[in-house]
């Protein structure tokens, strides 16, 4: 059998059914409250000056303190995470994760472990998946260090630099073929009809018609003319350069061997 339940769950209660039922009782002592506050008039407690002074320093020097200790405790949080670089340039993914040296240690590697970068202080993944219902988190890294994701986007952008400027180039000799044509049946246009003059005079073919063409021709392409195709090691070297990439043997230089230099 069950305990019976009191009427009220608590002072909450009781006090609210005094307001309730004993209005005029409350209004009673509201107004000899109000009363006596009107007769003796108590003095209010004087703000001692330190805390004017500490109000004050607050509004000064809060804001500051506040970026800088909210900076300090995230770097102190960075320094102990451990830096998780997820690259995949089939999806064209580039995220960057700090993730907790628990959670790093109990990791689930599908294939390839992780690839060390920036000194051994980060690592690279392929894929990484991380399940928060149950912390657990799954990356896959890459069989060989060539193959490394950040450097396959990076040979991406240095086609895509190659590639405007084969266009630019191809645009030029595009230009330049009919120009070519041209100058042919202006040769042979030129050859049979200094010859027949030739003939008909009884004189000998200077043979100038040719190179007045080919001059002709020359200045035509240079004001058409780009600097050239070169081939895709002259641009992957010219790449490298602008961009202060260490190379070995025509790719991207790994850490290893940038260590073995050193």
């Amino acid at each position: 059998m069950s305990d019976t339940s009191s009427t009220f769950g608590g002072w909450a209660d009781r006090i609210t059914h005094i307001v309730a039922e004993a209005q005029l009782v409350v209004l009673g002592v509201l107004f000899t409250a109000g009363a006596a506050l009107f007769l003796f008039k108590p003095d209010l407690p004087n703000v001692p000056p330190v805390a004017i002074s500490i109000f004050a320093s607050l509004l000064l020097f809060g804001p500051p303190l506040l970026g800088f200790w909210i900076t300090f405790v995230r770097r102190l949080r960075d320094a102990r995470m451990v830096t998780v670089h997820h690259i995949n340039g089939v999806t064209d993914t580039r995220e960057k994760y700090y993730v907790a040296p628990e959670v790093w240690e109990t990791r689930t590697v599908d294939g390839p472990s992780p690839y060390p970068v920036n000194d051994a202080g980060a690592f690279e993944v392929r894929e990484f998946e991380y399940i928060e219902d149950v912390g657990d988190l799954r990356v896959r890294g890459c069989y060989m260090s060539q193959l490394a994701d950040s450097k396959l986007v990076s040979v991406k952008a240095m086609l895509e630099d190659i590639h405007g400027d084969m266009i630019e180039t191809w645009l030029a000799y595009n230009r330049l073929r009919p120009r070519i044509s041209k100058m042919g049946l202006q040769i042979q246009g030129d050859v049979i009809n200094k010859e027949a003059e030739a003939d008909e005079r009884s004189l000998m073919n200077p043979g100038s018609s040719v190179q007045e063409r080919f001059e002709d021709a020359e200045g035509d392409a240079k004001e058409n003319a780009t600097d050239g195709i070169e081939d895709a090691s002259a641009f992957v070297e010219e790449y490298y350069d602008e961009h202060s990439i260490e190379a070995r043997d025509g790719l991207p230089q790994t850490q290893q061997q940038a260590e073995s230099d050193t």
